[in-house]
């Protein structure tokens, strides 16, 4: 069941939201009933249990994969966390603190036997632009202090993961949380979770903070879990790098007021914006 949601969310219970945890499909984009607090909104795995099995779940800071059918992937509290749906490898970063994260058999050291690096300018330092429906972001990338999520993050851009060139459909930002993070990467606009590659090592601590306009992995409690799914922080979150944290691999270098419109925009009980924000095209500059 979901928990109740405080006025104003703690430490504790933002991190948590940043775990996926499974949640029930009900309630989802366009649907502005449920719980309205963020920080609880992955809680309700427990309602999934009669969602039907296009089991998701959310990616942000508390993103993690769930395997289970009837999956909420809109309602992780933490949005620094992943939630991975084990039927197709994907992380979604929606899960609480009350929900686990559905571990993945693959070794999550691994992300993939091909490696990527920028195509022009710093190969340390790649430069990933992303296109949405409200305004462009640009990424610059840390191959330097995190070198395995960065490789990670650019295999995904370069495969048309993100905007679906990979003809299984473009991926939105299906998490909001308002004065914390936006979240996506993971979810389609039917809030279908997308099959993923193996998880990663969490490289959390390497130097690099979740500061205002950081990009970092969402994951499930599991700290070697992330995926596909990331986020950007709306503010400093300097809590999520305590142990074992939340690995950064980037930082916005232009369009943070697009990542400020999309952390402005109507949410329903799960966080999820009312109005898809859509990731139309992700590319190396």
């Amino acid at each position: 069941m979901r928990l109740p949601a405080p006025r104003s969310p703690t430490r504790a219970l933002l991190r948590a939201s940043l775990l996926t945890l499974p949640l029930a499909l009900g309630g989802c984009v366009g649907d502005d009933s449920g719980d309205t607090d963020s920080s609880t909104s992955s809680a309700s795995a427990s309602a999934s249990a009669s969602a039907s099995a296009s089991a998701t779940t959310d990616d942000t800071t508390s993103t993690g994969d769930t395997s289970t059918a009837g999956t909420d992937p809109t309602s992780a509290t933490d949005p620094t966390s992943t939630t991975d749906t084990t039927t197709s490898d994907t992380t979604t970063s929606d899960e609480t603190t009350s929900a686990g994260p559905t571990s993945t058999t693959e070794d999550p050291t691994t992300t993939d036997d091909t490696t990527t690096t920028s195509t022009t300018g710093d190969p340390l330092h790649p430069v990933v632009t992303i296109e949405t429906n409200l305004g462009d972001i640009v990424l610059q990338l840390d191959a330097e202090l995190a070198p395995i999520t960065t490789d990670n993050f650019l295999v995904y851009v370069d495969n048309g993961f993100y905007d679906g060139e990979d003809g299984n459909g473009a991926t939105i930002f299906h998490r909001v949380v308002k004065g914390f993070v936006i979240q996506g990467g993971g979810l389609t606009s039917n809030l279908s979770q997308k099959s993923t590659l193996p998880a990663i090592v969490n490289e959390s601590g390497n130097g690099l903070t979740n500061i205002r306009g950081s990009v970092a992995m969402a994951r499930t409690p599991n700290p070697d879990s992330a995926t596909s799914q990331f986020y950007i922080n709306l503010v400093d979150n300097l809590f999520l790098d305590d142990p074992p944290g939340y690995a950064v691999f980037g930082q916005v270098i232009e369009g943070i007021e697009v990542v400020d419109a999309i952390g402005e925009v109507p949410v329903n009980g799960q966080d999820v914006p009312v109005d898809t924000i859509t990731i139309l095209d992700a590319y190396q500059n």
